[in-house]
């Protein structure tokens, strides 16, 4: 996923923690660029995701914006990263799509987000049918 990566990192323990705090900084990023605009309340509502949510520090959301917003890698690759990692956990599974909508609603939420709000639910819970 991350051949990139190494074994040791400058901001996480291992290079599998960051693997899936990358892929969920890439999730986050694509639904606040989506719209092709960026607003510095997303981006303050993704560092405080990450920040208070997954408890990173200041350096860690700082390097995973950066991450983010420079990756060359594909948003499904990234989904799937994130659902290998959330699988088996139903509650963790239904908090991180709450803190999607959380995510998408800072502006309002238009119809490009709902599009990718319902991509990633589909991935997450694959029985659901339609939002």
């Amino acid at each position: 996923m991350f051949k990139s990566l190494g074994n040791t990192s400058k901001f996480f323990n291992n290079s599998e923690d960051e693997a899936i705090h990358l892929a969920l900084a890439s999730v986050l990023y694509h639904f606040i660029s989506v719209d092709q605009a960026v607003s510095s309340n997303e981006v303050e509502r993704f560092s405080s995701l990450l920040q208070e949510e997954f408890d990173l520090s200041e350096e860690q959301v700082a390097h995973l914006y950066q991450s983010a917003k420079t990756s060359s890698t594909d948003f499904h690759a990234d989904l799937k990263t994130i659902d290998h990692f959330l699988k088996n956990n139903p509650m963790i599974r239904m908090g991180f799509m709450g803190k999607l909508k959380r995510l998408i609603g800072v502006d309002g939420v238009l119809d490009c987000e709902m599009e990718a709000f319902n991509e990633v639910l589909h991935v997450v819970f694959p029985d659901i049918k339609r939002v």
